[in-house]
């Protein structure tokens, strides 16, 4: 039947109604797209929080492992305190380094000598390097393989003969802090060396 010439009109109901059912229609998608927005987003928040991804950034620091048998609550207390002054855990968390540094190679060599010592009498050696005034000691112990007492009692006997020895204190750099592996910690003490043919004052 065709349209009474007043349907034909712009502005007519045949003309009007297509045009709301359009933006009816957009209007419904774009809701909906905004609700699944939201609930993405909720999702996304959910889980940020739960236990295993709040762990996941945690759980990039390194934990000691402690060789069998050892007193794990007292060789904790005892790590706590060597943390305290320059010693970290290696990157494998089963033993502890740090660079001493002194005034001249000779003082350095002593230290060193006075440390071997203390190594015959216990029955346990180092991981140790020597660039003129700088050593690199780590302690570790292989079998059983982890942090022993052995470790931190040598490392604090260390201590002990750096502060007789007249360590020299500086900041320590980012090499020699953080659990980058032995082969960054010896370039940065090869590099740090370059004063050994400078005159001293």
């Amino acid at each position: 039947m065709p349209l009474h010439p007043l349907l034909r009109q712009p502005g007519s109901l045949a003309v009007l109604r297509p045009a709301r059912q359009a933006t009816a229609t957009a209007t419904a998608t774009a809701a909906a797209r905004k609700t699944t927005t939201t609930i993405l987003a909720t999702h996304r928040r959910a889980f940020s929080s739960t236990p295993a991804a709040m762990s996941s950034s945690s759980s990039l620091q390194t934990l000691p492992k402690f060789s069998e048998g050892s007193d794990e609550t007292l060789l904790a207390q005892e790590l706590e305190t060597l943390q305290a002054n320059k010693w970290s855990l290696t990157a494998d968390g089963q033993g502890i380094e740090r660079s001493f540094k002194f005034k001249t190679f000779a003082k350095t060599w002593d230290f060193m000598t006075a440390v071997s010592l203390q190594c015959k009498l216990k029955h346990h050696h180092p991981e140790w390097s020597n660039v003129y005034n700088t050593t690199f000691i780590r302690w570790t112990t292989h079998q059983p393989k982890g942090l022993s007492a052995q470790d931190t009692l040598l490392a604090r006997k260390c201590d002990e003969l750096a502060r007789d020895f007249g360590e020299i204190h500086e900041a320590t750099s980012n090499a020699t802090n953080t659990n980058s592996g032995a082969s960054c910690q010896l370039n940065a003490l090869a590099n740090g060396a370059g004063d050994c043919c400078v005159p001293k004052k």
